[in-house]
C-alpha cells in the first residue's frame, strides 16, 4: 500500500494548483473585461477590429511572460514578451483614439503590465515596483484625459482596475512563495531535530558505556587472572561483571527513551566505586552541591570523562576529584597520576567542550609529566531578582492601614511615641 503524501504537503500542491490557475487565469478574465469595454466603445468596422487584436495581443504575451514567470525563467524572454504587450496595448489604444476618445478598455490589460513589470523585481522590492508601475500608468491616463485623449470615465476605471488586478497577482505569488518557504522550514527544523536526537544519542552513549565497558573489561580481566588461584574471588569478579552489564543494558534503555538524568552526586560515588574496583586510590568530596539540573549534567558528564579515560589511558595509582564554588561559577577538578605521553584529543573530550562553551563555561586540560588535570567551570544561574515595591505603591498600603486602624488606637500610638 503506497504511503500518503503529509497534509501539509498535500495542501501545499493544492495552493499550487491554486495559484497557478489563479495567476494564468487572469489572462482570460481580463481579455473579458477588455472585449465586454470594446463592445460598448462606438467603434465600427476596421477600427474595432483592430483594437479587439491588439487587446488580446495584449494579453496574451502578458500572461505569457506571467507563465514564464511561475516555470522559473530568466528575464530575457520576459521582458521581450512584456514589450510586445506594451506594444500591443499602445497600438491598439491609438488606433481607438484616431476613431474618438480612449475608453477604459486597456485598464485591464494595463494591470497584468503592472504585474508583470513588478515580478522583475526582488521578492522585497516587489510592492515598490508594482506601486511604481501603477503610478505611471495612472499618470499617463491622466496626462491624455488631459490633453482631450481619454474620457473621463476610463480615468475612473483605470485608478480602480490596474492597482486591483497587478495587486492581486503579485500579492497570489507572494503568498505562495511564504507557503512554500514555510513547508521547507517545517523540513529543515525536522532534519535538525533527527540530527539534534543523534548528536544526543552518540554522546549519551559514549559518555555511558565508555566507563561501563571499561569497567566491564577490567573486571573480566582480574577474574581471568584468578579463576586458577582464587576460584571465589573470580566468581565475585564475574558477578561484579553480571552487574556492570545489568546497569550498562539498563542505561542504554534510558538514553534510548530520552530521559536518563545525570546527577552530579551519582556521578561522584560511581567515579570512586570504579577506581576503587581499579585498585586506584581516590579521594572525592563528601557531598555535591545543589545545582540545577542542567549545571549537574554538565559536570556530571565531566567526571564521568575523566574516570572513563583515566582507567582506560592511564595507569594511576591516585586519583582526586574536587568542586570549588566561587565568583558565581562553579569548578570541578579531576587529577590523576600516571597518564602517559600526551595524544591528540579524543571523540570525549571534543563533545565536552563544546557542550560547556554552549553553556558558557569552560574546559581544561594540563598534561606535567605523568599527571594529568582535567578542570571544568561552569557559570551557575542567578536566582531572578523578585520585583520591589514602589515607594508610592508602599506608602499608599501604609496610609490604608493606617485609615484602617481606630482612632483610639492611634491616639495611644501617638502617647506612646511621645
Amino acid at each position: 500500500m503506497p504511503l500518503e503524501p503529509e497534509p501539509s504537503a498535500r495542501n501545499l500542491r493544492r495552493l499550487r494548483t491554486y495559484t497557478f490557475f489563479t495567476v494564468i487565469g487572469t489572462g482570460p478574465v481580463v481579455l473579458f473585461m477588455a472585449a465586454l469595454f470594446l463592445a460598448g466603445s462606438g467603434m465600427t468596422g476596421t477600427d474595432l477590429a483592430l483594437a479587439g487584436g491588439a487587446a488580446t495581443v495584449s494579453v496574451v504575451f502578458c500572461t505569457a511572460a506571467l507563465a514564464l514567470h511561475w516555470h522559473g525563467q530568466g528575464p530575457l524572454r520576459r521582458k521581450v514578451f512584456w514589450s510586445l504587450s506594451l506594444a500591443a496595448l499602445v497600438g491598439g489604444a491609438a488606433v481607438e483614439a484616431r476613431a474618438g476618445l480612449i475608453q477604459s478598455e486597456w485598464a485591464a490589460p494595463a494591470g497584468l503590465l503592472a504585474a508583470e513589470f513588478a515580478l522583475w523585481a526582488r521578492p522585497g522590492k516587489r510592492a515598490y515596483a508594482l506601486g511604481w508601475a501603477c503610478l505611471v500608468a495612472i499618470g499617463a491616463v491622466i496626462g491624455l484625459a488631459q490633453l482631450g485623449l481619454v474620457a473621463p470615465e476610463a480615468v475612473v476605471v483605470s485608478v480602480l482596475m490596474v492597482p486591483t488586478i497587478g495587486t492581486a497577482i503579485v500579492c497570489q505569488l507572494w503568498h505562495y512563495q511564504v507557503a512554500r518557504e514555510l513547508e521547507q522550514a517545517r523540513g529543515l527544523a525536522a532534519d535538525l531535530a533527527v540530527a539534534e536526537e543523534r548528536l544526543r544519542f552518540a554522546g549519551e552513549l559514549h559518555d555511558i558505556q565508555g566507563g561501563n565497558l571499561q569497567a566491564i573489561t577490567l573486571k573480566a580481566q582480574v577474574a581471568r587472572r584468578l579463576v586458577a588461584v582464587d576460584p571465589e574471588r573470580a566468581e565475585a569478579e564475574m558477578q561484579a561483571v553480571e552487574d556492570l552489564a545489568r546497569t550498562a543494558l539498563k542505561d542504554t534503555r534510558e538514553v534510548v527513551g530520552g530521559y536518563r538524568k545525570v546527577a552530579l552526586a551519582d556521578e561522584i560515588d560511581s567515579a570512586a566505586r570504579i577506581l576503587k574496583s581499579a585498585g586506584v586510590q581516590a579521594t572525592v568530596p563528601d557531598a555535591a552541591p545543589s545545582l540545577d539540573e542542567d549545571t549537574e549534567k554538565l559536570l556530571g558528564l565531566l567526571v564521568r570523562e575523566a574516570t572513563t579515560n583515566l582507567i582506560r589511558h592511564a595507569e594511576p595509582t591516585a586519583a582526586d576529584v574536587s568542586i570549588i564554588e566561587v565568583d558565581a561559577q562553579v569548578t570541578v577538578t579531576v587529577t590523576n597520576n600516571g597518564a602517559p605521553a600526551p595524544a591528540g584529543g579524543g571523540n570525549g573530550l571534543t563533545m565536552l567542550k563544546d557542550r560547556f562553551t554552549e553553556a558558557g563555561g569552560t574546559v581544561e586540560h594540563v598534561h606535567d609529566g605523568d599527571r594529568f588535570v582535567l578542570k571544568g567551570t561552569v557559570p551557575r544561574p542567578q536566582p531572578e531578582a523578585q520585583p520591589q515595591p514602589k515607594r508610592g505603591a508602599q506608602a499608599k498600603r501604609q496610609g490604608a492601614q493606617a485609615r484602617r486602624v481606630p482612632p483610639s488606637q492611634r491616639l495611644a500610638g501617638r502617647r506612646v511615641r511621645r
